[in-house]
């Protein structure tokens, strides 16, 4: 039986395996191919967009607005693909949304996986494509 404890429950999310670690790496779904899946797997490649934080308001952005500053923030995020998923600690890259460091380099910003939604599912791979088209609903091939 699964404990109730939250000590309990975070110390197992902690010492789970990847291979669970990178399931608990879900969004939700709002590609049109995908009418009935309600959330998904976020995988390199995946279009999303930054629902929440400071890149989910565009203002925030190459530093001029935003809510860092205490100014007003904007109305739709940033859409762009993920670059690299980091299962252990739940977040994940995507491409545009950096930072400068104090040498003048751009590093990115981990953004974590309840935050963004996917919005065009990466079709490279075909064995997942199939899943999906089961979860779906059936083959509409």
């Amino acid at each position: 039986m699964v404990s109730k404890s939250p000590n309990k429950q975070r110390k197992t999310a902690a010492n789970a395996p990847l291979h669970q670690q990178r399931k608990r790496l879900r969004a939700r779904c709002l590609d049109p191919n995908y009418n009935n899946i309600r959330s998904i797997t976020i995988r390199v490649g995946d279009e999303v967009e930054i629902r929440r934080g400071d890149f989910g308001h565009p203002n925030s952005q190459k530093g001029e607005k935003g809510k860092r500053h205490g100014e007003a923030r904007g109305k739709a995020g940033h859409r762009a693909t993920v670059a690299s998923v980091n299962t252990q600690s739940g977040h994940v890259m995507i491409e545009g949304v950096t930072h400068s460091k104090a040498d003048g380099k751009d590093e990115g910003i981990p953004i974590h996986a309840s935050n963004v939604v996917v919005v065009k599912v990466d079709d490279s791979d075909p064995l997942r494509l199939k899943k999906l088209q089961t979860l779906n609903g059936g083959d509409d091939e």
